[in-house]
């Protein structure tokens, strides 16, 4: 038998195409009617958020989720959703789950705030800079700032490092500081300042840990002054209100 007589003939050809379109065309018409009719036929009744909230609110997290629902529950693009959940200021992170019927589980970590930072933020233990949606802030917080929000995670490292050794010297750091131009300062519960400027910062730190018990033994202090090669320069908070500056040992 020849060649030829092998190959299938124009009607059979054109009968396959016939065919291929027709099931293409059915399979796009179904895909289509599930897309349509899933929603409706599959709907997500149920929000259920698990974890321990205390900024968040679960009423607030439901209506969040419910408003961003596109799709019954085989349809429903978690992923995206997610994505808006962690866009969230509070919200550290945020797991889907479809559980079927018609429920979807929610669990959130949260941010917690570590300190104040600027005039209208928080900053959580891990230098993540996040603003509340409805501008309040936790009273009672330490305030850290600097000059761009990237500077967060060098500030809070300074108060973790800073903080443990003052409190054992009985003083508890209120703030920390990060100026334009990189100087350091520290404000003590109190009221105390403490300059360290730009250059030497630990030196003079510790400069600070080694002459803090004779310094307290002379008085109270308002201002530290660390700016110095060499000692340090005080000014005492005098019991009429008044002040004095003394150097100790002090020289540029």
């Amino acid at each position: 038998m020849s060649q030829a007589n092998d190959r299938p003939s124009k009607a059979t050809l054109l009968a396959r195409l016939l065919i291929a379109v027709t099931l293409i065309t059915g399979l796009i018409g179904a895909a289509t009617i599930g897309v349509d009719w899933e929603p409706r036929l599959l709907p997500v009744r149920v929000v259920s958020i698990e974890g321990e909230l205390r900024s968040l609110s679960r009423e607030a997290l439901q209506q969040t989720v419910a408003s961003q629902i596109r799709g019954g529950i085989l349809t429903l693009d978690l992923a995206s959703l997610r994505d808006e959940l962690e866009s969230l200021a509070w919200v550290a992170s945020a797991r889907l789950r479809r559980v079927w019927p018609d429920r979807i589980e929610l669990t959130v970590v949260e941010h917690q705030a570590e300190a104040r930072w600027g005039q209208d933020a928080l900053v959580s233990a891990a230098g993540h800079v996040f603003r509340p949606e409805d501008g309040r802030l936790p009273a009672g917080l330490p305030h850290l700032s600097g000059p761009r929000d990237q500077d967060a995670p060098m500030v809070v490292e300074r108060f973790h490092e800073w903080s443990p050794q003052l409190a054992g010297l009985g003083l508890i750091v209120d703030g920390i500081h990060r100026g334009a131009r990189g100087d350091w300062s520290v404000e003590l519960l109190g009221g105390t300042q403490l300059l360290f400027g730009t250059e030497q910062v630990e030196t003079r730190f510790q400069r600070l840990l080694t002459a803090y018990g004779r310094i307290e033994a002379l008085g109270i202090p308002s201002l530290l002054d660390l700016r110095y090669s060499n000692g340090l320069a005080v000014r005492w908070l005098a019991s009429d209100g008044g002040g004095q500056s003394e150097r100790l040992a002090a020289n540029r």
